[in-house]
């Protein structure tokens, strides 16, 4: 897996003798591009994709955002993830999860438990640059709410599949909305 160019070059071969590459093929060559570091390789297997009509999609734009992340690229991030919007790739769990196992400043806030505050305000605050411009993209998204369902009798949570990151996000959103109905 530790070989995109080596899997390009036999996807050219193929090219040349009018053989289609698969989805999987142009996914095993995002996926190793991305986990070496090699940026400019992956976006131009992207396009590649694109242009031999497969469509992006969730997955495939998970696969980027991670690999973003591990290396700590987060205003790469920031871009991907608003260029998910506009062709309207959709978000998932993962997608989110992905997000926020990348953001140091949530990580680290994590392993302080004692420190987190019910708020959602102070942490939003103490966000940073790239970091905060990701966890603004994600706050009142149609993932979370979905997670949160409201009625006039009950209140539900669904957690299934969320690492801790987005967990803490979803209660910090919680309670503010908590806040907010025994106010009114």
């Amino acid at each position: 897996m530790d070989l995109p160019h080596e899997v390009e070059n036999v996807m050219e071969e193929k090219r040349d003798l009018i053989v289609k590459s698969s989805v999987f093929e142009f996914r095993s060559v995002i996926y190793a591009s991305g986990k070496l570091g090699l940026f400019a390789d992956k976006k131009r297997c992207v396009v590649q994709k694109e242009i031999e009509g497969f469509i992006l999609h969730t997955f495939c734009s998970i696969m980027v955002l991670s690999s973003f992340g591990a290396h700590g690229e987060l205003s790469e991030m920031v871009l991907w993830f608003q260029m998910m919007k506009s062709p309207g790739v959709s978000f998932s769990i993962r997608t989110y999860n992905s997000v926020l196992n990348s953001c140091p400043t949530i990580m680290t806030m994590l392993q302080e438990l004692k420190t987190v505050t019910i708020s959602i305000q102070e942490p939003i605050e103490n966000l940073r640059g790239d970091e905060g411009l990701l966890v603004q993209e994600l706050i009142g998204s149609s993932v979370l709410e979905k997670a949160m369902e409201w009625s006039s009798l009950e209140g539900k949570l669904d957690l299934h599949g969320i690492h801790l990151g987005l967990t803490c996000l979803i209660m910090l959103q919680l309670a503010e909305k908590l806040w907010l109905r025994f106010r009114d």
